[in-house]
């Protein structure tokens, strides 16, 4: 079984058996990545088990990325929603090594969900519809992700057996108000992954809540079609996304595939190159993706499809 914020890179070292701050044994090590290692630990008092995460030694000479790591913990610990995964403390290792204890979240990632088998419309709508809702908290809290990916979405099971994604790593977040938190980035730098890189965001335009839209209208065209929209380099895919309207999924679906064209509407609002051409916000997207799932002649219309194509729109409502 994979973990929440489990990567696949060398770890440098490891603090298993080690008790950090008098509170936690670390048991196991998880995982590393480019800034910290996580590790699963156990508070030694009340026995809950936690992830967490240490900043690199090698980090800690450098302000920027302990600022950078700090501000991660602070960004994380403002948010508290079920699909999103929350700060519980933060502390330093008796070598000073910046550290933060996050929720443990065991389950695949959505990356993982996607290669194994085909997503059906009901998982699909099922989802999106609670990504869309940690997103939608998340910004209503000023805060834009800029580097959602399918990877960055744990998928656990709750007590009922149904399935909570959770949207982690919040490193490179930023507040929408620059007034309030200076960039830890400098300007003109472009940050994310390509493949769901906004056409804004790879022009290094200001953060925008639909920049993340953008990014998981992508992860709902590959949870559809079983594939990206593009293939190619990374810049040849930045490119794409930038000047292409992306394919009909039909095209791209990998076999067996039988693809839901309102669905598929809301799909291409959500990742549209234009920033007003988007949904307004993750909450505009969810009420529209309820009408997806419950009217569909009304979300047809919500989605422009009526006014564009009759035809296809009665093809899509099955008239």
């Amino acid at each position: 079984m994979r973990l929440a914020l489990l990567v696949d890179m060398e770890s440098p070292g490891s603090l298993v058996g080690q008790v950090l701050e008098e509170r936690y044994l670390i048991e196991e090590e998880l995982g590393c990545g480019a800034m910290g290692t996580v590790f699963r630990a156990r508070h030694v008092r009340v026995r809950r088990e936690v992830a967490i995460k240490v900043l690199h030694a090698h980090h800690m000479a450098d302000p920027l990325m302990v600022e950078r790591f700090d501000r991660e913990a602070a960004t994380v610990a403002r948010l508290h929603h079920k699909n999103l995964v929350n700060v519980i403390d933060v502390g330093e290792t008796a070598d000073r090594q910046c550290f933060m204890v996050l929720e443990l979240v065991r389950g695949p990632s959505l990356a993982s969900l996607i290669n194994d088998s085909l997503l059906d419309r009901a998982r699909v709508l099922q989802l999106t519809r609670q990504i869309l809702a940690g997103l939608a908290h998340a910004h209503a809290a000023g805060l834009v992700h800029r580097d959602l990916k399918p990877e960055n979405v744990i998928v656990e099971r709750d007590d009922l057996g149904t399935e909570v994604p959770r949207i982690v790593d919040f490193g490179i977040a930023v507040l929408r108000d620059q007034s309030t938190a200076r960039r830890l980035t400098t300007a003109g730098t472009i940050i994310g992954t390509p493949a769901y890189m906004a056409p804004e965001q790879a022009q290094a335009g200001e953060p925008d809540p639909r920049t993340d839209l953008f990014a998981l209208g992508v992860m709902v065209y590959e949870m559809l079609a079983g594939r990206l929209p593009f293939d190619g380099s990374s810049m040849e895919i930045v490119l794409a996304n930038m000047s292409l309207d992306p394919p009909a999924m039909a095209e791209r679906a990998r076999a067996g595939v039988d693809i839901d064209p309102v669905l598929e509407a809301f799909a291409r609002k959500l990742m549209a190159r234009r920033l007003p051409d988007r949904f307004a916000s993750a909450r505009a997207a969810l009420e529209v993706l309820e009408l997806v799932e419950h009217d569909r002649e009304a979300a047809a219309r919500a989605l422009g499809l009526v006014e564009r194509d009759r035809e296809a729109a009665a093809r899509a409502l099955g008239l």
